[in-house]
């Protein structure tokens, strides 16, 4: 009688199973450029090495951290940020004792994950160096 019902219930397991994993909420693995940045910036043509980096919220401000590895002790700006396809354009202001107000602009690439682009003096992405990102 026992090996009656053990295919009855070899049925009825493999489909519960089946049920229980198709009925699983899907997760959204869709790649979002929110969240913080770490990188390097460069002056003029140098290649980046002073610490940068930033936090992109999602009500689109971002907050900019320069000059200093520890995130408590550099240089922080606020600003807001816009994306176009696969660029990212972001304008700041430096928080006293900082000042100045600067322009970013990166290409982000198709997993978001990294950015690399030229920043500038007030509205200009261009008349200041080269930086780069790397998502945390």
């Amino acid at each position: 009688m026992k090996t009656k019902n053990f295919p009855g219930l070899l049925v009825f397991t493999l489909c519960a199973s089946f049920f229980i994993t198709s009925c699983k909420k899907d997760k959204d693995d869709k790649p979002s450029l929110q969240g913080y940045w770490a990188g390097k910036y460069g002056n003029t043509t140098a290649y980046p090495t002073q610490p940068f980096a930033i936090l992109l919220r999602n009500n689109g401000t971002a907050r900019i951290l320069a000059n200093n590895a520890d995130t408590t002790a550099g240089a922080k700006a606020e600003g807001t940020y816009t994306i176009s396809g696969s660029t990212l354009t972001c304008t700041y202001t430096y928080i006293p004792p900082g000042s100045g107000t600067y322009s970013l602009q990166a290409e982000v690439n198709n997993i978001f994950t990294f950015m690399e682009g030229g920043w500038g003096n007030g509205t200009s992405t261009t008349n200041g160096g080269k930086f780069y990102f790397v998502k945390k």
